[in-house]
């Protein structure tokens, strides 16, 4: 019996580093933080809507999600080309990095952050720069800045950051973007963008 072929998200060398979730508190009445759990229940709507979704299990799914594509460039005002969606922040970062990323390009990112980062960067091929947090446990946003080079080809910024907590003001990515070449994509928890050329 031949094997399905893996996906390139799916194949891991053995030297790939590996995810290691948070440990699952003790108790009833707590939360794991770290992998987003929240204490109240789901809103109403969205038991609904996941019960709703339910009785069509029968059926594919648009696997282009074609209207949430088509209303989400509608409310942003783009091109439904311009939209990608995916199952998570970690499965459309590492589509992202597989897409830019050439043997030997770089990525660079805060560290300690995300577990994912490290990994998506291994898979995509890439070269991981993982820069130091601060004393206060921050993004050392210059420090980002300076690791920059000719083989970078994306910089994650993470607010936010996960395990630590801090979030990145709004001047501060600005700064942060101000020094990037042109160019060059920088991922962030609440999606990628491409930085644009100044002028």
């Amino acid at each position: 019996m031949t094997p399905w072929p893996r996906s390139a998200s799916a194949t891991r060398s053995p030297s790939s580093p590996s995810y290691v979730p948070g440990a699952r508190p003790d108790g009833t009445l707590t939360e794991k933080l770290s992998s987003n759990e929240n204490p109240f229940p789901p809103l109403t709507g969205v038991v609904a809507a996941v019960s709703d979704a339910a009785a069509d299990l029968n059926r594919y799914p648009d696997l282009a999600a074609t209207q949430l594509v088509t209303e989400l460039a509608s409310r942003f005002q783009v091109e439904p080309e311009q939209v990608v969606v995916g199952n998570g922040s970690v499965a459309l970062l590492e589509t992202i990095l597989t897409a830019l990323l050439e043997p030997g390009d770089e990525v660079v990112y805060a560290w300690r952050s995300f577990e994912a980062y490290p990994i998506a960067v291994a898979i995509a091929g890439g070269t991981a720069v993982p820069v130091p947090l601060t004393e206060g446990e921050r993004h050392d946003l210059p420090a980002m800045a300076a690791a920059v080079t000719d083989r970078t080809k994306a910089v994650i910024l993470c607010s936010p950051n996960n395990p630590t907590g801090p979030a990145l003001r709004d001047a501060e990515v600005r700064a942060l973007l101000a020094e990037l070449p042109r160019g060059c994509p920088r991922a962030h928890r609440r999606g990628l963008h491409r930085v644009r050329p100044h002028g």
